[in-house]
This record gives C-alpha cells, structure tokens and sequence, in this order.
C-alpha cells in the first residue's frame, strides 16, 4: 500500500472517530444538561407560543453544529490542520446558544459574555489558521505525525476534549437555576415525584424552590406531612409567586391561582392573598393547608393554633398531619397557658429525645447533630432556620 493510500486512510478514520465523539457530547449536552434551559428559552423568547421538544431539538441543533464544522472544513480544505479544529466554530456556536442567564429580579432572560467574545474568538481563530498555513507552521505540524496513527488521533481527541470542557464552563452552569427549572418542568408534566426529588437533593435553600416544593406537595395531598422535610427559605412569602424573588419560568401565574381557588389582577403576598380568600369565605382545604402552612413557616405558632381549629379537630382521638402535630406539640411546651393543651405520648417522647440531644451538645456541632437526626421536623426549622 502507498504512502499516500495510508495517510488517507488515517485521515478518514480520525474525521468519522471526531465527528462521532463530537456529535455524542452534542447530543447529550443538548439532551440531559441544558434541555430545561433550551425549553426555558424558547417559552420566554416565543412568549409562550411555541414549545421546546427535548429529543427533536437536542437533535436539530446537533444536526446544524455538524453542518457549521462541514461548512469550515470546506472553507479552509487547503489548510492541513488537524481536523478537531474544524469543530472549534461549532463549540463557539454551542456556547453562544448556552451562555443564557436570568436577570436578577425580573421576568427575562440575557445572553452572558459569550455572545459577544464568542465572534471574536471566531475572527481570531480564522487569522490563527490562515497564519498556520501561510507560514507553513500546519504543514509541519502534520507532517511530523504522518503514519503515526495513534499519536494524531490522541492529538484530535484532545482538541476536542479541551473544547468539551470550554462549552460545559462557558456554558450556564448554575446548578440552583438547573435543579429550580428542571423542577418546574416536571410539575408542568405532572410528574411532582421528580420535581420534589430534584429539590431534595438541592443542597442550597432557595426561594424558588421553596414555591416549587410546596405547590408539588400540595398537588400530591402532602403540604403539612413532608415540607419541612425540605431545605426552606424566605418564610410564607415564597410560597406564592411575587414577581421579583419567587416566580415561575413556565408555569403561568393564572394556572397556579386557579389551583388556589381565584386569580386577582392585583399581585398579593401570601398572607395577605390567604387572609383575603378567609375574609371572603373562599377557603378550600388547599388554601387552608397553605395557609397553616405559611403560619408555621413566619413561626407564628398563636396564630397557626388559632386557625388550625377551623379546618381540623384537635383532638387525642384523631391523627393530624406530622408537622400539624410537631407544631401544636411545641407549642403546648413553650406556652405556660396554651390556647390548645396538645397531648401525644409517642411525639412527646421524640421530642424529649430531642430536647435531651439538643441540651448534651454545647458547641457548633450542636446544629449540624440535630440537623441529621431531626432536620425533617417542624422542631428543628423552628429553632435553627
């Protein structure tokens, strides 16, 4: 076999090897890491008029990033680069499309530093190339790798792998948005499973996902048995979108009121949204849990007692929700004359254990010991959050 036969040979299959491992990261960047973001974009920027298909569009634009690196492999075909070069434009072109943040406090999305460093990373790349060959310097290159295979192959796989790494930096990498959004998509599916398992394992407390939580919850009948099992913040206003800190991405504000019993024109805070459905006598039992709920959540347990009498009976003969109980327990042992005397022998014992926990550890460990045992109780969010 000729020289020239082998050298064609190698060429070929470097060519099929990055444009395989190319296409492969495209794809499931595309498909598993910013698929909620892309969906984000398309609502915000459709203003709600189009919808974002996860496989489609994952493979369309994975599709046009071959056609880009197809179109520059073309255009400098008498440069003898190494073919990972050919997808630089493409990575550029990823992470223009991925570099997408919201705006802090507002209903809008911004394109970050990309969007502008990106074209002129691609200007200074194309004088890079046009050098390399007029200098001969790509020639070189090539010519002290031929009939090494292995040796260009890791070349151009390390080409690729350092422009892999670029996208996923370059890229929106937050995880809090990722994991708020994410979320948010699958209660828009349905699935409330996912959204609150997405959310529990979210290390960081957001307001966000405080709303987020609490709508999942309450849609699965489990607002006062399992929220503070949650990482919470910002108290009883982020239960409710206000448009500033807590507000959906996807979901329409209308669709989340109508779940509540009635939508006003005018934007209220919870308490006071809650306060006015009570004053009007528009109370359901999901407006009623929020409501004890976002009491329990500001801490205010004299109100909570008040008002838990008029949608539950508090009585030893019937079981109330975990954190209903967990509240009305504490209340009875920091009130010397309670409103309610709340009596349950099998709580009262864990939490004197916790009490006992609580009064054995005396330095900053003692918060991150009661986290551990007793971070899913209303005792705890009480005392340390």
């Amino acid at each position: 076999m000729s020289k020239g036969s082998v050298i064609n040979n190698q060429d070929t299959l470097i060519r099929v090897v990055c444009t395989f491992v190319f296409s492969l990261f495209a794809f499931f960047y595309l498909y598993y890491f910013q698929a909620d973001l892309l969906t984000v974009m398309q609502h915000v920027f459709s203003q709600g008029q189009t919808h974002y298909n996860h496989l489609i569009g994952a493979i369309l634009i994975t599709l046009v990033l071959l056609f880009v690196q197809l179109a520059i492999a073309n255009l400098f075909k008498k440069v003898k680069m190494a073919w990972a070069f050919t997808f630089v434009p493409s990575a550029l072109c990823l992470i223009m499309l991925t570099d997408v943040h919201p705006v802090p406090n507002e209903s809008r999305l911004e394109f970050g530093a990309g969007v502008y460093l990106c074209p002129i990373a691609f200007v200074v790349y194309s004088i890079i190339v046009c050098l390399s060959n007029s200098t001969g310097l790509s020639e070189a290159f090539r010519s002290s790798f031929n009939n090494r295979i292995v040796r260009r192959l890791w070349v151009n796989i390390i080409v690729l792998l350092s422009l892999m790494v670029l996208i996923c930096v370059c890229g929106n990498n937050d995880k809090l948005y990722h994991v708020r959004i994410h979320a948010e998509q699958c209660i828009l599916n349905g699935d409330y499973d996912g959204a609150l398992d997405a959310i529990k394992h979210c290390e960081e407390p957001d307001e966000n996902l405080t709303m987020l939580a609490a709508y999942a919850l309450s849609h699965k009948k489990q607002l006062p048995e399992s929220l503070f099992e949650y990482q919470l913040k910002g108290g009883a206003k982020a239960m409710m979108p206000d448009g500033i800190k807590t507000r959906f991405e996807l979901l329409p504000d209308t669709s989340f009121y109508a779940y509540l019993g009635n939508c006003y024109r005018q934007r209220m805070q919870t308490m006071h949204y809650l306060n006015y459905q009570k004053r009007h006598k528009r109370m359901n039992k999901v407006t009623a849990d929020y409501l004890l709920s976002g009491y329990l959540l500001d801490k205010n347990l004299d109100s909570f007692v008040r008002e838990i009498t008029r949608h539950y009976a508090v009585n030893d003969s019937v079981s109330l929700p975990k954190h209903y109980e967990e509240a009305l327990l504490l209340y009875t042992h920091l009130h010397s004359t309670p409103y309610i005397i709340y009596k349950n022998d099998v709580l009262n014992a864990d939490f004197q254990d916790y009490q006992k926990l609580e009064n054995t550890i005396f330095n900053a460990q003692r918060k991150t010991a009661l986290r551990d045992t007793y971070g899913n109780t209303y005792w705890y969010y009480y005392m340390y959050e």
